[in-house]
């Protein structure tokens, strides 16, 4: 594939990513939902990707990359660059190399080969690293304690679009053919039934076969439904969310047992034993709650047989983001990360991790502490329970 520049971004041009409130961004890491020209932001409840991907926002984008240009809503790649991590830019340049012949590049938009679905809130689990955009039970939780006049309400309402809009399913259909790679992300997609529905469309129009798909799925579900179809498909990438281990998953993933996560990665094990499109990955977010604790996460993901591991950056919300980590916990985390016994993989991403809490401006805490009591508050836990070493290191008061 022929590109411009060393910088350059093919995402702009051949995908969308459809956020859980119905909004549209070029990719799940910009900075900016995308507009229309009277700066009002589009929404799947009542357009179509076509027209947002054909926007001037959208021509205005590409237009800076072919300038050579560094846009702004494209930070968070530019930031993880500079640590020495492989961003989201440079991940997908490698990802869809073997589908992107065409190397005319224009302001013009290509065909949408990429589409990340986000198809709405629904979710079982209410992360501390999550929200209401993306957990309808984190929503809920947020209305129960102050009232349906708030965003997190309109935030639940916004997230039934993908069952309010049917238009957006007649629209997507002549898409299909063009498309060659799926995500797949939360909520929980496997509690969504309308991507299942999308799915079996392209089993039934004979395309399933040319498209990839990849999940992002909290572990806690195995849907017998999804056998039978996802053998027609060319790969299915399962991705689990796994953040730390055992007390300390449950507590940053309140709903979640730790035996079922590890009942339903053992199903698909056996999965991918009986079909070869199956590939098992884990996605780790690096974050405030685990950066203490990632030796032992490392050491548990080298006993799964993962086909793929991929440590990730949480950016947002600052306060548990790792790139604004408090001085006195980033001390001891550097400290914890150069001294874990882990494999050389998992030795350089440690050191990567490293150069993203260097590069990064710390905030004082006071945040981090307040976010922190809060939950533990409404869901009667205690940091300290099973953290106590990042209890002490920001000054948790039990």
């Amino acid at each position: 594939m022929k590109l411009p520049h060393d910088k350059f971004c093919i995402l702009p041009w051949v995908s969308l990513e459809t956020s859980p409130i119905g909004t549209v961004r070029p990719c799940c890491l910009a900075e900016d939902e995308i507009v229309d020209e009277l700066g009002n932001k589009y929404r799947l409840i009542s357009t179509d990707l076509q027209q947002v991907q054909n926007s001037k926002y959208m021509q205005d984008l590409r237009q800076s990359f072919l300038n050579g240009e560094q846009p702004n809503t494209c930070q968070k790649c530019w930031n993880e660059e500079s640590s020495g991590r492989t961003s989201k830019r440079m991940h997908t340049l490698d990802r869809l190399k073997h589908v992107i012949v065409d190397t005319d590049w224009s302001a013009d938009a290509k065909p949408l080969m990429f589409i990340d679905f986000k198809l709405g809130n629904i979710c079982n689990l209410k992360c501390r690293i999550c929200g209401s955009w993306s957990s309808s039970q984190f929503a809920a939780e947020e209305i129960k304690f102050s009232g349906k006049d708030n965003v997190h309400y309109q935030m639940l309402k916004d997230g039934a679009w993908p069952r309010e809009n049917q238009t957006f399913w007649d629209n997507l259909a002549p898409l299909m053919h063009d498309v060659r790679y799926m995500e797949f992300t939360g909520g929980e997609p496997f509690m969504i039934q309308e991507h299942f529905d999308l799915l079996q469309r392209l089993v039934d129009t004979g395309v399933a076969e040319n498209v990839e798909i990849h999940y992002n799925t909290n572990g806690t579900h195995y849907p017998e439904q999804g056998e039978d179809i996802w053998k027609h498909f060319k790969t299915v990438e399962v991705a689990f969310s796994i953040d730390d281990i055992e007390k300390r998953f449950e507590y940053q993933r309140a709903n979640a047992q730790w035996s079922d996560v590890q009942k339903n990665i053992q199903k698909f094990r056996l999965l991918r034993h009986r079909w070869n499109n199956i590939q098992l990955q884990v996605c780790s977010t690096v974050n405030v709650y685990n950066i203490l604790y990632l030796e032992d996460l490392a050491c548990w993901i080298d006993q799964q047989d993962f086909d793929f591991i991929y440590w990730n950056m949480l950016h947002e919300a600052k306060h548990l983001s790792v790139f604004c980590i408090p001085e006195k916990l980033k001390k001891l985390a550097i400290q914890k990360l150069n001294q874990a016994q882990v494999s050389n993989f998992h030795q350089n991403q440690f050191q990567q991790i490293i150069d993203c809490m260097i590069n990064g401006n710390s905030l004082d805490g006071v945040d981090l502490l307040l976010d922190i009591n809060r939950l533990d508050t409404r869901r009667n836990q205690n940091l300290y329970t099973d953290h106590s070493e990042l209890a002490e290191a920001i000054g948790y008061a039990m």
